[in-house]
């Protein structure tokens, strides 16, 4: 075998197998090895967590990270207290024009590693989310697809992926902490048997783009905790169409997650089927819509502004979470000589249900208020190369429509290797 070929065969070996089933500790506190154990409804990390690749030999490449931080709910919610969150992520890319093979082909294979002190919702009590990296403690390959370029403008992906790898995804809404700022909580909320963190799902999507739009359509898993049943546990189907407008100096139109553009203006549709809605912790069929706009100006001071909207609706009379918006600003250099800082804003507001929300609960559907919603402010320092410190503050009203407005604090040290 050649040996710019290995490194693909490895990466091709490790795809069909899960490490959270050959890990005991892991598996142990993971719900996804407990069989039909119920998915805990826990809303998305940010979209393409790996930060960049870092070449090791022509067509391959590697990429690490590790997040770690505490979170403390100071006031309100379901208790005061705190406890540490830690994510881990390794990744392989391997670009088949680079190693000389044939052109427009991409493996990427990463593999995640989660812990968690604590349950956080058993602290803020909120719905959303409030740390988009909390999730229980768990070992398990993430990603492991295979892309092919077979134009400018025609691509396909098949393979484990992240679904908010490439759909709704708001780039100006990345820093922010809260997790409805990374993917739609009327979709997470409402169906947590989605391909999404933490568990990443079976699927296949295809993508076309012009200089100023873009459409792609993809097939997911229903039921990511059993990657080997493939559609047979469900599927969510999706679509998302975008007009970018403008130019900007970093501007790629072609990569995979379509946020080129000075200005962003993209709709998506989504379809849950479940031919088994009495599997533990799994939604019956429902759809949903959502709509992200984007703009991003250049302002005195060499400052670069972005601001956002986000959108979603999946209005069916079961879902908990029928409506969302989600508003906010993101400045980068704020202060003179912090150049590589950035300055968050964005307020995430979640409509609710409250016969849905209160029969999960337990209580009476009048003890439920009509929404959540999470106020947040944040900070990205680059200490070094390598080095990100981000404190960051959320004001939660009526967390899961019925605990006491909560005060949430996090302290985050992100880590990149290579």
């Amino acid at each position: 075998m050649r040996s710019s070929l290995r490194p693909l065969a490895t990466a091709i070996l490790f795809a069909f197998s899960d490490l959270s089933l050959a890990h005991p500790v892991m598996a142990e506190t993971d719900p996804a090895a407990e069989g039909n154990g119920a998915i805990p409804n826990i809303n998305a990390l940010s979209a393409q967590y790996l930060p960049a690749y870092s070449r090791i030999v022509d067509g391959l490449s590697w990429a690490g990270h590790v997040d770690s931080e505490i979170f403390s709910n100071y006031s309100g919610g379901v208790r005061r207290g705190s406890e540490p969150n830690i994510v881990g992520q390794f990744g392989l890319e391997y670009d088949t024009r680079k190693a000389e093979l044939w052109r427009g082909g991409k493996l990427t294979f990463s593999v995640m590693g989660i812990y968690s002190g604590g349950v956080q919702p058993g602290y803020s009590g909120d719905i959303q989310t409030a740390s988009n990296i909390w999730a229980p403690s768990a070992l398990r390959i993430y990603d492991a697809a295979y892309r092919q370029r077979f134009t400018h403008w025609l691509n396909a992906r098949i393979g484990i992926t992240d679904i908010n790898y490439y759909f709704d995804v708001t780039g100006n809404a990345l820093q922010l902490v809260n997790s409805s700022f990374g993917i739609n909580p009327t979709l997470t909320a409402n169906v947590p048997g989605t391909a999404t963190f933490p568990y990443s799902g079976l699927g296949a999507m295809v993508g076309v783009h012009g200089a100023m739009w873009s459409s792609k359509a993809g097939v997911f898993q229903g039921d990511p905790q059993h990657r080997g049943s493939a559609f047979e546990r469900g599927y969510m189907a999706l679509w998302e169409g975008g007009i970018h407008w403008g130019e900007k100096g970093d501007d790629d139109p072609d990569n995979d997650a379509d946020d080129y553009g000075k200005y962003i203006l993209k709709i998506g549709a989504w379809r849950y089927e479940q031919p088994h809605p009495d599997l533990p912790g799994l939604s019956p069929s429902t759809a949903g819509v959502y709509a992200v706009a984007e703009g991003n100006w250049e302002v005195p001071g060499d400052r670069d502004l972005g601001a956002f909207v986000q959108m979603g609706g999946a209005p069916q009379d079961f879902n908990p979470v029928p409506w969302y918006l989600g508003v906010g600003l993101r400045l980068g250099h704020p202060f003179p000589g912090r150049r590589d800082d950035s300055l968050s804003i964005g307020m995430a507001r979640a409509w609710l249900r409250s016969g849905p929300v209160a029969a999960g609960l337990g209580v009476e559907a009048g003890a439920v208020h009509a929404a959540e919603t999470a106020y947040e402010i944040t900070y990205a320092a680059k200490l070094s190369p390598h080095l990100t410190l981000q404190p960051d503050i959320q004001y939660i009203t009526h967390p899961g429509g019925m605990e006491p407005n909560a005060t949430v604090g996090i302290l985050r040290l992100h880590i990149e290797f290579f």
